[in-house]
């Protein structure tokens, strides 16, 4: 028993030193691969921004408040990311950031284009937002722009997408809503064959990804699920049609993998609610 001990010992010892030496070594790619693909990768989920502290709520943030949260940001370290530059690491291999992390703007509200575009040129961040096609059809008819409830036309998305401070993506054309069925915004209903919900998807989410390919000569990338719902047969559906990541409302930061890339289809983020402050916030989610 001695004997065998003493040789474990002198074999561990030996490999120690030529590990020590450079006579045996670890790739140094494969430690590369390994830390990007711990990489973490928080995104936060805001929705409307207003200058009255008496609108603010749990979906609605002030514009005081969304500042500060780029101010903090930028004086931790962090540098926004779009999903065109998440899929470009994931697929090519293309260099993050030290600290990315992402901010989301959901269903299309004018604030975006009139508060948040000023902002993020101002700290050189951006953003993605995600748009609902019917309320961008029903305020480009209306041609209504009160920024306590209205939603940007096409014009304003055209402009956005043109630049490079907000990246456009699919939020359904009309899906926002629970049906009379039942249905809650993306998900499969119980009675539908996979067939059935396929084109579903395809009428709705598609008819959407047409309209932004055709207005803004960009295809969307990602699909953001409406009130975040979905079913375990979305994900095949979504890859079936084209896209290559979508995002969700459950929080958690991701760790971005570049081998399996499954997480893209079912990214988290954080809500930004109204009434904590910016460290605050950004400390829950371990965004120090």
């Amino acid at each position: 028993m001695v004997f065998k001990v003493k040789k474990i010992y002198v074999f561990v010892l030996v490999a120690s030193l030529l590990l020590v030496s450079g006579i045996v070594a670890v790739p140094h790619s494969s430690i590369e691969t390994s830390a990007q693909a711990k990489k973490e990768l928080p995104v936060v989920m805001y929705h409307q921004i207003t200058k009255s502290i008496s609108r603010a709520g749990n979906y609605t943030i002030t514009l005081n408040q969304l500042e500060n949260d780029l101010k903090y940001l930028k004086e931790k370290g962090y540098e926004t990311i779009d999903t065109a530059q998440l899929l470009a690491h994931v697929k090519a291999g293309a260099v993050l950031p030290e600290k990315p992390i992402m901010l989301t703007f959901d269903d299309g509200y004018e604030t975006v284009y009139s508060y948040l575009l000023p902002l993020l040129e101002k700290y050189d961040m951006c953003a993605v937002a995600s748009v609902v096609g019917s309320f961008t059809d029903m305020y480009t008819e209306a041609d209504d722009h009160n920024l306590s409830y209205s939603y940007m036309n096409w014009d304003e998305i055209i402009e956005l997408s043109a630049g490079d401070r907000i990246e456009i993506q699919n939020h359904s054309y009309d899906l926002h809503k629970t049906d009379s069925h039942g249905r809650k915004g993306a998900q499969k209903v119980s009675r539908e064959t996979v067939q059935e919900y396929s084109a579903f998807m395809n009428e709705d989410v598609g008819k959407m990804q047409a309209l932004l390919t055709e207005k803004t000569g960009k295809k969307p990338t990602a699909f953001t699920y409406p009130f975040g719902s979905y079913s375990k047969e979305s994900k095949q559906v979504l890859k079936a049609m084209g896209f290559e990541a979508a995002f969700v409302c459950e929080a958690r930061i991701n760790l971005i993998d570049c081998e399996d890339t499954q997480w893209l289809y079912r990214i988290g983020r954080f809500n930004r609610p109204h009434g904590i402050s910016s460290a605050q916030f950004f400390e829950k989610m371990n965004v120090v």
